[in-house]
């Protein structure tokens, strides 16, 4: 099961995806990309995001079935804020 999600920017998409890189790590995540385009996986989690303007959507491929869709779109708003 999958899902997507999207984001507004409110910042510079190199900034954003420059901070993402960061928490990304901080947490363990594999997280490959640009400001354009790219994937991350971990902790079960795997998805990939493109950014267009000041839009950022993001792709859920895989969770863990006892996961909620809220906390990991939640997460996510956070890393890419």
């Amino acid at each position: 099961m999958s899902k997507a999600f999207e984001v507004k920017l409110t910042s510079d998409p190199n900034e954003v995806i420059a901070k993402a890189k960061v928490a990304a790590r901080d947490n363990g995540v594999n997280f490959e990309g640009d400001s354009q385009t790219g994937h991350f996986s971990g902790h079960g989690i795997e998805g990939s995001y493109l950014i267009l303007e000041n839009n950022l959507a993001i792709q859920i491929s895989k969770k863990p079935f006892i996961m909620p869709w809220s906390m990991i779109e939640t997460t996510l708003r956070k890393y890419f804020a």
